[in-house]
């Protein structure tokens, strides 16, 4: 029995000498490290996919969103088209037929001042309805500064154009009533042939936005057909 106990008790120190246990904590720790870098892994991945949908999903919301106020936009230049050509049946003459025109913009543009000019050979006829504009305030009657040389190339420009292009076309204007205008033209055009231009101005500072030009460049080739229409039956009635 002693010896036995003796070589029992020499098994287990040599057991622990030998160092076997330890190796096996080690083993065992470095699988969980080998483990946490997988799942760690794998995290960064998910995440990364997360962050990709939810990306694509924010590009598909934007394009929905944009579709959409792209479709109610040509569906407000449809509307205001019909209305629009639908309230000149039956114009004759061009001060009527101008006048209706002013009233179907202000409707979309309040406050709006505009003017209508037509181009001729030596000169040009101007039709204007100042809104918000004091009658006595001619220092702010923006058509007056409109040259028969400066009305000549916007015509020829057959082009929208803002206050700058104005400018360099020979806009004679001082700065002090410069500062207070926003300005913009858009030609009255027929199969590229413009038979004048519509002058848009506002003296607040809140300009005319970019959907609101588009609505009148929908209705100039009808509003151009117009005016020749008028025209003719002024000849005529002559």
């Amino acid at each position: 029995m002693a010896l036995f106990l003796k070589n029992l008790r020499f098994n287990v120190e040599l057991t622990q000498c030998s160092g076997k246990p330890i190796v096996s904590v080690e083993k065992g720790l470095m699988k969980d490290s080998k483990r946490n870098c997988r799942i760690r892994l794998l995290v960064k991945r998910l995440n990364q996919h997360r962050k990709k949908q939810a990306t694509q999903v924010d590009i598909l919301c934007n394009d929905i969103i944009a579709s959409h106020r792209d479709f109610l936009n040509t569906v407000k230049t449809l509307t205001f088209a019909i209305e629009f050509h639908e309230s000149l049946i039956g114009v004759r003459d061009l001060d009527n037929l101008f006048y209706t025109c002013a009233c179907a913009i202000r409707n979309q543009i309040p406050d709006v001042s505009l003017a209508f000019f037509l181009s001729e050979v030596e000169n040009f006829q101007v039709y204007a309805f100042d809104g918000g504009i004091p009658q006595n305030d001619q220092e702010h009657q923006f058509e007056q500064y409109f040259t028969n040389e400066l009305v000549r190339a916007v015509t020829k420009a057959n082009r929208t154009c803002g206050l700058d292009e104005l400018l360099g076309m020979g806009l004679q204007i001082s700065p002090a009533v410069l500062k207070d205008i926003w300005a913009v033209t858009i030609p009255v055009t027929e199969d590229g042939v413009a038979a004048g231009f519509i002058l848009l101005y506002k003296t607040s500072p809140q300009s005319i936005e970019t959907c609101q030009i588009e609505l009148l460049s929908a209705v100039r080739r009808g509003l151009s057909r117009a005016i020749k229409a008028c025209t003719s039956a002024s000849q005529i009635s002559k």
